[in-house]
């Protein structure tokens, strides 16, 4: 007799080959695309965005997006599949959005959801790219205080290679970033935490340039600070972006699980080269507070 276990992954399997012969195009209308820096709570956004019944929520997966293997920075084999920080239009093939297509559908429904939404925050740098794929993908951009990022990026660069194997995202970082006349911030960048600022910068940015070539209603931005001081508006705010009725599980879940993990940074003057590499961004963000702020 065969193992219940058995049986669920072969009926999985046959679901799975049944699946890659339908369509995609409706299991795949209006996807949407979690963006904004690693570390900015890119994570605890989706989870949010997963209990909603309607959607089908995929945290970072890598293996889909390994059909265009241009999109590998992490890996071991990053360097020989010519990995690349920044995707656009040009970078796609029909082939490779053929593929895509067709994984993120089967597995859409695998999970017996109607609505596709994805984050993987080096998804900041390629909107063009994904804006090819999906012509009328939805777009959320997390906002967070660079200085926490960059904090919570020099914390766990001590124990993960966050920067790539080997630095290879790192030094796509600062190619990047000499490209855009950049160079001397990337001579700033002397440790972890200033590496950290660097990719945050250059990381709004790019989202932020991506964005401003779609229409207005494609695209949203969310502070990382709203969401934990008003997460029950932040889900109304999102479900009437994306088109979903309101969801409970949503709310109970930004009610119990969302709340500030780390303490808060604040600082009305800034290092040298941090101003250089980021005050001016954190200054038009609001992110740098006068003394009032740092009693609280």
């Amino acid at each position: 007799m065969y193992s219940s276990s058995w049986q669920t992954k072969f009926q999985r399997k046959i679901q799975k080959k049944v699946y890659q012969l339908l369509p995609t195009d409706k299991i795949l209308k209006r996807p949407v695309f979690i963006v904004g820096c690693g570390r900015s709570g890119t994570t605890i956004l989706g989870k949010m965005l997963s209990q909603h019944s309607e959607i089908a929520y995929f945290n970072e997966p890598r293996d889909i997006w390994l059909c265009a293997t241009q999109t590998d920075i992490w890996t071991r084999k990053a360097q020989v599949r010519s990995g690349k920080l920044k995707l656009t239009a040009a970078d796609l093939t029909p082939e490779i959005a053929s593929r895509i297509k067709n994984e993120f559908a089967v597995r859409i429904r695998l999970k017996n959801g109607s609505r596709l939404v994805e984050k993987l925050p080096i998804n900041s740098f390629r909107i063009g790219f994904l804006n090819a794929l999906f012509p009328d993908a939805l777009f959320i951009h997390l906002l967070r205080n660079g200085l926490e990022v960059a904090q919570s990026i020099a914390t766990l660069a001590e124990t993960k290679p966050w920067f790539g194997r080997k630095d290879y995202k790192w030094n796509l970082l600062k190619d990047y970033a000499v490209a855009r006349g950049d160079g001397e911030l990337v001579e700033l960048s002397t440790n972890n935490f200033l590496k950290g600022i660097l990719e945050w910068r250059l990381s709004v940015e790019s989202s932020r340039e991506g964005l401003s070539n779609l229409a207005s209603d494609r695209w949203i931005e969310i502070r990382y600070e709203d969401l934990l001081e008003n997460a029950i508006a932040v889900c109304t705010t999102l479900e009437q972006f994306i088109g979903l009725e309101p969801s409970q599980e949503m709310r109970q879940f930004a009610a119990t699980q969302i709340n500030r993990k780390s303490p808060r940074i604040s600082q009305n003057s800034l290092s040298p080269a941090i101003e250089q590499i980021a005050g001016e961004l954190l200054t038009r963000l609001n992110y740098t507070y006068g003394k009032e702020e740092l009693l609280k």
